[in-house]
């Protein structure tokens, strides 16, 4: 895999850190795991975590949550690289293992996992039918899934949004949005109880005032000297697009919830 053939480049992984932190590849750090997880726990617990990018969710799910062991996966070599890394220096190897896959359906047996956890990492994945499934697959009888996805507005027989095409076209990133109730809806013919689907157009407004002050003025200067010129403005690019399409309301992101049955 060549450097032109990643989604996630060594320059964009520098960018997005610069913008939401340390370990951290999208929006919210910390407190955002906080609000996805509530009042759940991971006493335990196996947990699969799906698109671990550099690591940082899986720490907190570990010291924070209380997970038993982490399974961290990625499909591209680079980001598992700095997982692992992040991971040894914080001396969790023996409950956070890092795993490089190839895309498709997950390598794990049945009912391996106590919980499936994902952040802004599923939009990647276009059959969102099997993934479901394998999701459930995976997971023991009473297992949960907490995940979040960049979803759409508009109608579900509707196009993607016109602005949604350009921020990827902007990105070079290759996403599949989904309406919200498509989303519930094929959670729950993927044999998922409980599904809720949690609208986050809002809260991600608010996050984007933050953003702005890291894509412009004295935060766009240190972002310049990050990663430099080129790869700033497109950060900034980047984010008038993301603001126009939480703007229109095209862009939602979303968490996602379900259970197994027992």
């Amino acid at each position: 895999m060549t450097e032109r053939d990643l989604h996630y480049p060594d320059q964009f992984i520098a960018a997005l850190q610069a913008i939401w932190g340390d370990g951290f590849l999208s929006p919210g750090g910390p407190a955002e795991i906080a609000t996805m997880m509530g009042t759940t726990r991971l006493d335990g617990m196996s947990v699969l975590d799906i698109g671990c990018g550099v690591g940082g969710i899986d720490l907190i799910l570990v010291e924070e949550y209380g997970a038993d062991h982490v399974t961290a996966i990625d499909v591209e070599p680079q980001l598992v690289d700095h997982a692992a890394n992040r991971v040894s220096a914080a001396n969790l190897g023996s409950r956070i293992a890092v795993q490089l896959v190839e895309p498709g359906p997950l390598p794990f047996d049945a009912d391996s996992f106590d919980a499936v956890f994902s952040k802004d990492a599923m939009l990647h994945i276009p059959d969102k039918a099997s993934l479901y499934a394998d999701l459930l697959r995976v997971l023991r009888p009473g297992g949960r899934l907490i995940a979040s996805d960049w979803l759409r507005g508009g109608p579900e027989d509707g196009p993607v949004p016109a602005v949604l095409e350009e921020w990827g076209r902007k990105t070079g990133l290759t996403a599949d949005f989904a309406t919200p109730s498509m989303t519930k809806r094929a959670l729950e013919e993927a044999g998922f109880q409980d599904v809720r689907v949690r609208d986050r157009n809002e809260w991600y407004a608010g996050e984007l005032r933050k953003e702005e002050l890291q894509v412009t003025g004295p935060g766009f200067q240190q972002l310049e000297a990050t990663i430099g010129m080129e790869a700033a403005i497109q950060r900034h690019q980047s984010f008038e697009i993301r603001k126009q399409a939480v703007a229109e309301g095209a862009l939602r992101p979303c968490h996602l919830y379900g259970v197994k049955p027992t």
